[in-house]
């Protein structure tokens, strides 16, 4: 196995091989794929721009099957162009099934939906925030690290109504599911496989929240005027000519969006599409031990 980057600075445990490519660069990457049967690529979105570089060089190689950069919202619902962080993936997504059609490679794509590790808003909004008149109980509420919920400040954020359904994904499950696909490419081959750990609404993670650790501030914010203050903030970008999206304040507000609005338009509750027959889903005794980890964790740093 070889894990590639474009930093000679990455470091991997054996057997791990490293490597140094240049993802823009045809030669290099065939030269990386030759004798490889799949490529996972684990990059950011911004590098889901260089799609075409890969996939021809994947064509060229001899590679047999493509895990698509996706792990996160539900890049196929038809609503979430609408987004505007996700427009680079579905385009990488249009790219390759357009370049592999009537050819031996196939593609699976992981959809992950929110991450329950890492979190939605790990950038600071708070600037972001306060330019747009929200509240500074808002302010101070607003997590960065454990999605909408800061066991640390004991903090939890309720965008709109709170009753909005989201499903989340541990990292280890993601990797599960990389092993799942490659073990068995066929059943998988050129469509999506949703995985998730858990599907629950903020009003469904106070209670338990509680229980494991009383005394927990709520805080509320207008999922509208949030959503409305992320495009408002994308904009300011674009006028001021930023280029790299992934670190910015618009990409988290309009993240965060994708999963809070009211009406699953984004598809940020997909467990009725979660794939049977692998353990993907934990039940609520399961939620409960994760979030008393988190907590735990939390109290000890």
């Amino acid at each position: 196995m070889t894990a590639a980057s474009r930093s000679s600075e990455s470091s991997f445990q054996a057997p791990v091989i490293p490597a140094k490519v240049d993802y823009s660069s045809e030669d290099d990457l065939i030269k990386l794929f030759t004798g490889q049967d799949a490529v996972i690529e684990a990059f950011n979105p911004i590098g889901a721009s260089l799609q075409p570089t890969i996939v021809d060089a994947a064509l060229k190689a001899g590679v047999k099957h493509i895990i698509t950069p996706d792990f996160a919202g539900d890049t196929f619902n038809p609503h979430v162009p609408e987004l505007l962080i996700y427009q680079t993936k579905v385009a990488a997504q249009k790219r390759l099934e357009e370049r592999v059609a009537g050819t031996e490679l196939k593609w699976t794509a992981i959809i992950t939906g929110a991450w329950f590790d890492w979190g939605t808003a790990t950038l600071d909004l708070f600037s972001s925030f306060s330019r747009h008149g929200f509240s500074a109980n808002c302010l101070s509420a607003i997590p960065r690290g454990y999605f909408w919920v800061n066991p640390k400040k004991k903090t939890v954020v309720i965008y709109g109504s709170g009753n909005q359904r989201y499903s989340m994904c541990h990292i280890p499950t993601a990797a599960k599911a990389v092993v799942d696909v490659l073990s068995d490419p066929v059943k998988f081959a050129n469509r999506p496989i949703y995985v998730a750990d858990h599907t629950v609404s903020t009003n469904q993670l106070i209670p338990i929240l509680e229980e494991i650790s009383p005394g927990w501030d709520v805080q509320h914010v207008d999922v509208d005027d949030f959503f409305a203050a992320g495009k408002r903030t994308w904009d300011e970008d674009t006028k001021a000519g930023v280029k790299v999206r992934l670190a910015s304040e618009a990409y988290a507000m309009l993240g965060t969006y994708g999963i809070f609005e009211e009406n699953n338009r984004y598809g940020a509750d997909f467990e009725d599409m979660i794939e049977p027959g692998y353990g993907y889903k934990r039940d609520r005794g399961q939620l409960k031990e994760d979030l008393r980890e988190l907590v735990s964790a939390s109290s000890t740093t």
